[in-house]
């Protein structure tokens, strides 16, 4: 697990459903997500000093801001460090969408994982 001591020295790609922004974990740790937070979530890390990329499991799990995490908060297995968490959306009703349009918008919606973006 990371340190809070090595934040600066780690850049996190956070998933947006508008498009990929990278940040410094520092500075994640200390913003977080805005507004809507269970649309934005960390889908990689890397090293700034060697460019290696990290396992997200080497990431506090209190600022990957998956929906996994956000019921841990919710339930006080977790830190919040940006105040708790809110409900959970529920999903859309994709039910009229022909079903190729439907897998690629629950593709980039959750990602292949099924963790919201």
């Amino acid at each position: 697990m990371i340190d809070q001591s090595e934040f600066d020295d780690v850049m996190l790609t956070l998933g947006h459903p508008w498009g990929d922004v990278d940040i410094l974990l520092s500075e994640w740790a200390v913003r977080g997500p805005y507004g809507g937070r269970p649309f934005v979530s960390v889908t990689a890390a890397k090293r700034v000093s060697t460019g290696e990329r990290l396992a997200l499991d080497e990431i506090p799990p209190e600022y990957l801001n998956t929906p996994t995490t956000r019921q841990m908060q919710r339930e006080g297995e977790l830190p919040t460090p940006w105040g708790p968490p809110p409900d959970e959306l529920p999903r859309p009703a994709l039910d009229s969408l022909p079903p190729d349009m439907r897998e690629e918008f629950l593709r980039l919606r959750y990602g292949d994982d099924g963790s919201a973006r």
